[in-house]
């Protein structure tokens, strides 16, 4: 293949990445306002525990995204290496 497929495929590799970091760190900062948030028991605390639960589902959904990214990446550059 052509190396301009490559390398549009690696900037549009890393803009996404570069788009996902801070997102990354939002759902970071949220899981740990939400791990350090005292709140009373009852109603509340299961609120809190179901807000922690989606909080943390999408810091792991967005961390293996990130990571499925970089191995594109990887497996581009390998291509790009080979041709």
């Amino acid at each position: 293949m052509d190396h301009s497929y490559y390398t549009s495929r690696l900037e549009a590799l890393a803009a996404r990445l570069a788009a996902l970091d801070p997102r990354i760190e939002r759902a970071r900062q949220a899981v740990r306002r939400l791990e350090t948030e005292q709140v009373p028991a009852g109603a509340t605390a299961a609120a809190r525990a179901t807000q922690l639960s989606a909080a943390r589902t999408m810091a792991a959904t967005l961390e293996n995204r990130n990571r499925q990214l970089r191995i594109a990446e990887a497996a581009l550059r390998a291509e790009l290496a080979a041709s």
